[in-house]
C-alpha cells in the first residue's frame, strides 16, 4: 500500500525496515521483495514530481548460489543521490557479504534535469563473481562482466516509457549449477 511520504529519507527508512526483517526461509519472500521494489519505485516517482521530477533505478540482487558473495562495492556512478541499499537477512553488513538466498535492493536517484545536466542515473556493483553497470533507461548503456564459475541473468528488466524509472532483478548462480531455482 503506497503511504505518503514526506521525504526520501522516510520512504528508504520505512522499506529498510520491513525488508531487514525477510529471510529466503519465509513463504512469499520473492513475491514480498518484488512488492517492496515496486512500492520504492511508486513513492520516489510520486515524492519527485512535477517541476522536481527524478530519473530512479532500483536494482535487486538475488544469491541463487551455494556460496557467500563477497560485495566489494557498491555507488552511483551518475546520479544525485547516495545508493541506498537495503539487505534480507542473510546480508552481513560488517563483513559485506551475501550469504545464499540473501537479496540486495539497491536504490538511487538523479538530480532534477536541468538544461546543465541530464538527471542521468547509473548504479555500479562489483562484487568478488561479477561487477555491473546499470543505466536508468533502455537506450544508456548497461554492462554486466561475470568472472568464471559464475552466471548472471536478468528476471526482469523494466523500464519507464518515459525514462524516468528502471528496474532490474538480477539472478546470480554457479555456472557449474543444474540445480533448479523455485520462485
Amino acid at each position: 500500500e503506497l503511504e505518503e511520504f514526506d521525504d526520501d529519507e522516510s520512504i528508504i527508512q520505512s522499506c529498510h525496515d520491513r525488508i531487514n526483517i525477510l529471510g529466503s526461509f519465509l513463504p512469499h519472500y520473492f513475491h514480498d521483495l518484488d512488492k517492496e521494489a515496486w512500492l520504492l519505485i511508486n513513492s520516489l516517482t510520486q515524492l519527485f514530481s512535477g517541476w522536481s521530477s527524478r530519473r530512479c533505478v532500483v536494482v535487486g540482487l538475488i544469491n541463487a548460489t551455494n556460496e557467500s558473495i563477497q560485495i566489494k562495492s557498491i555507488n552511483m556512478v551518475e546520479g544525485g543521490s547516495p545508493c541506498h541499499v537495503i539487505p534480507t537477512i542473510e546480508y552481513d553488513p560488517i563483513n559485506a557479504v551475501l550469504h545464499p538466498g540473501g537479496i540486495l535492493l539497491c536504490v538511487g536517484w538523479g538530480a532534477v534535469p536541468s538544461s546543465m545536466q541530464t538527471g542521468r542515473v547509473m548504479i555500479s556493483i562489483e562484487t568478488n563473481s561479477f561487477a555491473c553497470s546499470l543505466a536508468d533507461s533502455i537506450s544508456h548503456t548497461s554492462s554486466v562482466e561475470v568472472l568464471a564459475g559464475y552466471k548472471v541473468g536478468f528476471l526482469e528488466k523494466s523500464f519507464d516509457e518515459s525514462g524516468w524509472w528502471a528496474k532490474y532483478w538480477m539472478l546470480l548462480q554457479a555456472d557449474s549449477s543444474n540445480e533448479e531455482i523455485h520462485f
